[in-house]
């Protein structure tokens, strides 16, 4: 039989003697004392352990709480909420037409938070690129030119009320510049839960810069020039090269240091970068779509979610998309193609474009079903949208900075009987001819959002021929693909509630 656990000690101890008193005397005080100290002990080791590793609830990335190795470390993305003893920054100077700059801004929102230093966001930079033109140059030269264009246009902003030399009409070429922010037109909710976002507003100066940073100018040097006060400060690191494609950024290090710099010059890791003490890092460009190589599966997938939540938010632009997008038949129900004509290499190979467009248009076939109609026009008299749609043609949309489209794409409109442009919806555009800007209340940003536009409503199409190189192209592609993965989305979701619904 075995024995009884309750008695246990006390049968050891008694020698089988039940009539010991004197195991019974020491016993019960030593159950009270036990009583007494057991409590105290569990708090001790309480107390222990949380202040043995009070560094890793004060600070999770303390090394010695990861699970990971250290090895894995470097290409592990950081915890944005850590805390920080001292705020760090990171900024750029944006250069060329807008999709350039979204290229940008794209490339600092991965660095800045790999790096995890706030961003410091340039506004978007806007003129006739034709009169205006800012292309990138070394950073301190394309920051004369920046301040410079921004100071005229200030200037002749204050005209009726203060006279100055840029009033007259030898400046009037300014008067296309704006600044804008990026905010107005592009939604950075998700962004903001990874990357504290600081817009630079208006002012390009380098005392208003660092101010920002809380970064002290030292008057006893004399410093006057964008260079030396950037150049001769402890508290900044300058990244700086006369070629835009000088330098590559990786996520991960290779240990053979063997880097594919395609046509980029330099390696340039981000663990390098996430290391500097220095207040602010201050990148002259980062433009390039391959600019940063991406191999930590980890930040691809960040970057990709990231991508796609920079959704176009304007909400006048996107009633006028949707109503010519809803003309055109709806999302998916018409061919969408972008020509990019007016400058460059693409005005000096713009017959070969053409061709190009043409052949894949040619892909996709030009009846939509194979219903008759009982209306007898031949396809040289359809003209009208309504037209196109009764007789179950191909609707197509181009896209284009053509000035004169009708000529210029001539091929094109011969060639298909149900071409349409931004032209043809004339009406449906005038909300956006009534828009302000915020820097210039005296212009209005019809310009500027006609680019956007013509964006919106061709990435709403079933597919999209694209001019090869050109920026605005790529993007447009893009977001097609982000809207049919945002619908497909939906579109789950609807059918898994369905089901779960019906269960």
């Amino acid at each position: 039989m075995a024995p009884d656990k309750k008695n246990h000690y006390y049968n050891y101890y008694n020698n089988n003697n039940n009539n010991n008193y004197y195991f019974q005397a020491v016993s019960f005080p030593f159950k009270r004392l036990l009583r007494i100290t057991y409590p105290l002990l569990i708090l001790f080791a309480i107390f222990t352990f949380y202040f043995s590793y009070i560094d890793c609830f004060i600070d999770p990335l303390e090394l010695r709480c990861l699970k990971e190795n250290y090895d894995d470390i470097e290409t592990t993305p950081p915890i944005q909420n850590a805390i920080l003893t001292e705020e760090k920054f990171i900024t750029y100077l944006p250069h060329s037409q807008f999709h350039n700059q979204l290229i940008e801004l794209k490339n600092a929102i991965v660095i800045a938070y790999l790096t995890n230093r706030t961003l410091i966001v340039p506004s978007i930079l806007q003129s006739d690129h034709h009169t205006l033109n800012i292309a990138h140059s070394r950073l301190y030269n394309l920051y004369h030119q920046i301040i410079n264009y921004t100071n005229i246009k200030k200037d002749r902003l204050l005209c009726d009320v203060k006279y100055s030399d840029y009033c007259s009409s030898e400046y009037k070429k300014y008067d296309s510049f704006e600044l804008i922010n990026w905010e107005e037109i592009i939604d950075f909710n998700w962004v903001k839960n990874y990357v504290k976002i600081i817009h630079r507003g208006y002012d390009f100066s380098i005392e208003g810069l660092f101010d920002t940073c809380n970064i002290i100018i030292d008057d006893t040097k004399n410093n006057t020039s964008i260079q030396e006060l950037l150049d001769d400060n402890k508290d900044i690191y300058v990244i700086s090269n006369d070629n835009k494609y000088h330098y590559r950024f990786f996520d991960t290090e290779n240990p053979h240091n063997n880097y594919i710099l395609n046509k980029y010059e330099t390696p340039y890791l981000i663990s390098d970068l996430r290391k500097r003490d220095e207040k602010l890092i201050h990148l002259d460009t980062l433009f390039g779509s391959t600019k940063i190589d991406f191999r930590d599966k980890d930040v691809i997938k960040w970057r990709i979610d990231m991508l796609r939540s920079l959704k176009i938010s304007h909400p006048i632009l996107l009633d006028v998309s949707n109503n010519i997008i809803n003309e055109l038949g709806g999302f998916g129900n018409f061919l969408g193609a972008h020509v990019r004509a007016s400058d460059g290499r693409f005005k000096k190979n713009f017959g070969k474009i053409i061709d190009h467009v043409i052949e894949m248009l040619k892909f996709h076939p030009q009846n939509i079903s194979n219903q008759t109609s009982n209306n007898n026009n031949n396809s040289s008299d359809i003209i009208t949208l309504n037209d196109c749609k009764k007789l179950n043609k191909r609707i197509i949309f181009i896209a284009t900075d053509s000035s004169n489209v009708h000529v210029q794409l001539s091929k094109i409109f011969s060639t298909f009987p149900c071409v349409f442009t931004m032209e043809d919806f004339d009406s449906l555009v005038d909300p956006l001819r009534k828009i302000p800007y915020t820097f210039d209340r005296n212009a209005n940003m019809a310009n500027f959002f006609y680019p956007l536009l013509d964006l919106l409503i061709v990435s709403n199409a079933m597919d999209v021929i694209i001019t090869y190189s050109s920026t605005f192209s790529g993007f447009a592609k893009y977001y097609h693909e982000v809207l049919a993965f945002e619908r497909e989305s939906l579109k789950n979701n609807h059918n898994i509630t369905k089901i779960r619904g019906g269960e």
